[in-house]
């Protein structure tokens, strides 16, 4: 019996070591398999940007920003608070993306009798954007612009029409099926609506508040991204120079790639010289320019499409329907410029993230008329004010380190191309003390800001 015990402990132990030993020679064969290291080398190198692309719809980022809709007479400005009207639209619209609009012929007397019809809803765009963005699966590109959507509210209608302000012209647009009583009563019943009145400035028709204005004051925490998180996505991970100055600090991979990062704001400016091509269309212009955006990796999910002028496409934060305005030269979220030398975008890295709970505080702007009538007073000629719109400045702490933010609405203004808010056109005005401004051209601009 002893030495049958005795065998027995033999195998069972002999057994136990020729399990650790096949378990062992399968990990070395499987940790050790070049196959496994090279998924996984790929999986970690593959760039940030092709996960990225197409995780928010083109739709959801050329998306309409203002609603409007006639109540007895009187044209209402409506944002719905906890519900994305615009958004809704952009979901209930999806099934036309295939549908081809028809050009109408049109004039300025037919478009104005378009924009005071009080049976379409009216959506708008900050700026223009091509057919091709909107309905995203023609089979044909369309590079035609337009800004406003006129929405029937009567189911009978079986059109809705894409309008351009600047030109007047007018695409037809068959809708099916799709019927937007639901989406009509929930603006009817919405959390906000504002009266005011379309008047046109220098090619769009932009709404007026008639009367001084409270609108909500909101504060937000914030974050932002490390140096080295843009460095990667923009450069890459190979041979990177770093170089430092008092104000900033200069990245580069080669002599054709730069990031530059300020010291004592968020702001950034990267340079590719390699990419010195200008996109043929307007279709392309825009999603070229969104492709770097999201390259950068900017995880604000109210940024939008806000403002673009011939090569140079400017993104924003939004909050509600209001773009949000950073202090500073470089005032917007992105900004992409394409020329045939290079490549340049703008950015700032200070990500809205938590809204704090709000004491109700709010800001009374003034009407509209006295904003512009105040540009006027001081030396700036009403053809050279190209928009004045409500937006949110971004009022912070001088601590880069500070989270804490303030938002406060005011008036900003875009004159010859540039945006600045009310206040600070009025500071530098033509007939004010030019000091101001050799001082502020005495500064440098990434070092101007937040």
């Amino acid at each position: 019996m002893r030495f049958k015990h005795k065998i027995g402990n033999i195998c069972l132990t002999g057994s136990l070591i020729l399990m650790v030993l096949v378990s062992l020679s399968l990990s070395a064969y499987i940790w050790g398999s070049d196959s496994r290291f090279s998924r996984i080398e790929q999986a970690s190198n593959q760039s940030p940007a092709k996960k990225e692309v197409g995780q928010k719809s083109i739709r959801e980022i050329y998306i309409p920003t203002q609603l409007f809709y006639y109540h007895n007479n009187q044209l209402y400005q409506v944002y719905g608070g906890k519900v994305n009207l615009p958004l809704q639209f952009s979901k209930i619209t999806q099934p036309l993306e295939e549908t081809a609009p028809v050009k109408m012929t049109s004039s300025k007397s037919a478009y104005d009798n378009l924009i005071k019809n009080q049976n379409y809803l009216q959506l708008t765009y900050p700026d223009q954007i091509t057919i091709s963005l909107f309905l995203t699966k023609l089979k044909r590109a369309n590079n035609g612009e337009f800004n406003r959507l006129f929405v029937p509210i009567n189911s009978s209608e079986k059109y809705l029409y894409l309008g351009n302000d600047q030109d007047y012209t007018v695409y037809r647009l068959a809708i099916g099926k799709i019927n937007f009583e639901k989406f009509y009563n929930q603006i009817k019943n919405a959390k906000v609506q504002m009266p005011v009145a379309l008047h046109r400035l220098s090619g769009a028709y932009l709404p007026f508040y008639e009367e001084e204005t409270e609108l909500p004051n909101y504060s937000y925490l914030t974050n932002q991204e490390t140096d080295s998180y843009f460095v990667y996505r923009l450069l890459g991970t190979g041979s990177i120079n770093q170089r430092n100055s008092s104000t900033s600090i200069t990245y580069s991979n080669g002599v054709y790639e730069r990031l530059i990062a300020a010291k004592n704001t968020h702001n950034y400016e990267y340079v590719n010289f390699n990419e010195g091509k200008i996109p043929g269309s307007v279709t392309k212009r825009l999603s070229t320019s969104l492709y770097y955006v999201r390259k950068i990796g900017l995880v604000d999910p109210d940024l939008h499409f806000f403002d673009g002028d011939n090569n140079n496409l400017i993104y924003q934060s939004f909050v509600e329907e209001y773009p949000v305005f950073l202090p500073g030269d470089y005032n917007t979220r992105a900004q992409v410029n394409f020329t045939k030398n290079r490549l340049r975008i703008n950015f700032n890295s200070l990500n809205l993230q938590i809204p704090i709970p709000s004491n109700g505080s709010k800001s009374t702007l003034p009407a509209t008329r006295v904003a512009l009538n105040q540009l006027i007073a001081n030396g700036y000629s009403k053809k050279s004010i190209n928009r004045i719109i409500v937006g949110y400045t971004v009022n912070a702490d001088s601590n880069k380190d500070s989270r804490l933010v303030d938002l406060v609405p005011t008036y900003y203004v875009k004159i010859k191309g540039r945006w600045r808010s009310l206040k600070e056109w009025i500071n530098d005005s033509p007939i004010s003390d030019p000091s101001a401004k050799a001082k502020l051209q005495n500064k440098e601009a990434l070092e101007n800001g937040l």
